[in-house]
């Protein structure tokens, strides 16, 4: 005879399994909070770079006109000029024009080293944003060029 309470024979056992579902949605939370402030983050760092300490690197090869680096030079004022043609100054509007002939250079010679200095009052994005360009063009060899830190006796 079954009177709908449960015999003590019938009870509920009890489970010992971990329930996951909180867990994953505290996870879930937590991802999202860290997607969100993570470039917040990373906007908000202030860096002092460092200056580069002097390698003294002595080169056996001599400097000829097939080997001779090509160096852009960016300005204080933001402009442009070349090694080859250190009188003609470059604006915004010459910069494909000076991409165009440093991709042509790198194609004819391939060891063609390309430099790229900015005066220490330049615009850090106008540095960047020319080596962007010719990386995003294809021209392997583009480096920045540093000034040795002044070691104090």
């Amino acid at each position: 005879m079954q009177n709908g309470f449960r015999s003590s024979r019938q009870k509920k056992r009890l489970m010992a399994e971990i329930n996951v579902v909180p867990y994953i949605d505290v996870t879930l939370v937590l991802l999202i909070i860290f997607m969100v402030t993570a470039p917040i983050v990373q906007q908000a760092v202030t860096v002092n770079l460092p200056q580069t300490p002097e390698i003294t690197k002595q080169t056996n090869a001599e400097v000829t006109e097939e080997n001779k680096p090509f160096v852009i030079t960016v300005t204080k004022d933001g402009m442009y000029k070349t090694s080859e043609q250190p009188e003609i100054v470059l604006g915004n509007k010459d910069i494909e024009s000076l991409v165009a002939e440093v991709i042509a250079r790198s194609q004819l010679n391939k060891d063609q080293v390309i430099y790229i200095q900015g005066d220490r009052q330049a615009p850090y994005g106008k540095v960047v944003h020319i080596f962007v360009l010719l990386k995003a063009n294809g021209v392997e060899n583009v480096s920045l060029m540093t000034e040795p830190e002044m070691v104090k006796p």
